[in-house]
């Protein structure tokens, strides 16, 4: 019955488009061919008359892979047909490019594509990174950031002889024995946090503060994630440390400066900051991506400036134009940023949607141009 289902599973497979099939095929195939081997081993051993107790271990280890396989593939499959329907409204693309890039600087491979979730969420089993449905904006985009972070960390590996090492888990286990109060689950969520900060710089910490953070509930924190005044602050934290020639003075003052506003209305302001063992927790994992995910800083920040003076200059069509010659080259990490930079920017609050029609239409057409 395994090896049907094997052969079932995988045959789904081709009801994805081909473009999303190819970014996914390689690494599904080799799944399904390791664990069709495990199955015929299994049967092979019941021909010749294994004992049943040392089958069972082995089965049981087989079918929880294999339903991990079976939850990616179903979620892919879905997805591919939500995405087929333009239920995303392109969305998803954007998201995949923005991953892309962000991931081609990483020693490690997603080889996967963003499918349509009720919100944002990293699946370990399934490795499948949902956005929101509906989307808000272009200025959720960021928030997938935060979500490759919980892929990339744990996937960064060292050889250390006579095991594979993975440095991330180490410093999580160092840290839960310093502080055994602290929530394994949000220092989770800060490494992520600090993880998008490194890799997409203040966009993601200026998504979070002006669209994704609930200022009501700034105080409360749940099992899985640590309230927003902290994540707040440990972004902050994140971007001070990257920010030594002071590029990020004007977003990072303005990053906080309505996360301020929002919760002094809402009378949950932060009354304690970035308290230990999170602040120590934030310089490891600083420390951490510095040594293993160097290549994934993000450099691109006065490009980022440029760009954002001629969203708040030129209308839509010429800055596409401009776009189209051979030596203007934006990448979306680029396009992100400077369209929050040209945000905070506005004096006028009605250019908000400008500006966001602008960076979107820029962002698709490098994906059509195929931006290297």
């Amino acid at each position: 019955m395994l090896i049907g289902q094997i052969g079932a599973a995988r045959a789904s497979g081709q009801d994805m488009g081909p473009d999303l099939r190819g970014r996914v095929a390689t690494r599904l195939s080799t799944a399904f061919h390791l664990r069709g081997v495990e199955a015929r081993e299994l049967l092979t051993e019941i021909d010749d008359g294994v004992t049943p107790a040392t089958l069972w271990p082995k089965l049981y280890r087989l079918q929880l892979e294999l339903d991990e396989l079976f939850e990616e593939t179903l979620s892919l499959v879905e997805g591919a047909a939500l995405r087929a329907a333009r239920l995303d409204e392109g969305y998803c693309k954007l998201a995949d490019v923005l991953l892309d890039e962000i991931g081609g600087k990483t020693p490690v491979a997603w080889d996967s594509f963003t499918v349509l979730g009720t919100e944002e969420i990293y699946a370990r089993s399934s490795r499948v990174i949902r956005v929101r449905f509906p989307s808000r904006s272009f200025w959720d985009l960021p928030v997938v950031a935060h979500e490759y972070g919980h892929f990339a960390g744990p996937a960064v590996t060292v050889d250390g002889g006579v095991r594979t090492v993975h440095p991330l888990e180490d410093l999580l286990d160092d840290a839960r024995k310093r502080a055994a109060g602290a929530h394994w689950p949000w220092l989770h969520e800060l490494f992520a946090d600090a993880f998008a900060s490194y890799v997409l710089g203040p966009a993601y910490g200026l998504a979070c503060a002006y669209e994704r953070f609930d200022p009501a509930v700034a105080r409360q924190g749940t099992e899985t994630h640590p309230a927003p005044n902290l994540r707040i602050a440990a972004i902050g934290t994140a971007l001070e440390r990257l920010n030594q020639d002071h590029r990020y003075d004007q977003p990072l003052n303005a990053m906080r400066a309505v996360w301020s506003s929002g919760t002094t209305e809402a009378g949950t302001e932060d009354e304690e900051g970035l308290t230990e063992p999170f602040d120590s927790w934030i310089d490891t994992c600083m420390t951490f991506m510095s040594g293993h995910l160097s290549q994934a800083r993000y450099e691109g920040w006065w490009t980022a400036q440029e760009l954002a003076q001629h969203f708040a200059d030129e209308e839509q069509e010429g800055l596409v134009r401009r776009r189209s010659r051979p030596d203007e080259v934006y990448r979306m990490c680029d396009v992100v940023n400077a369209g929050w930079l040209a945000r905070i920017r506005a004096a006028d609050p009605g250019a908000r949607l400008r500006i966001a029609r602008q960076a979107r239409s820029l962002a698709e057409f490098s994906v059509l141009q195929e931006v290297p």
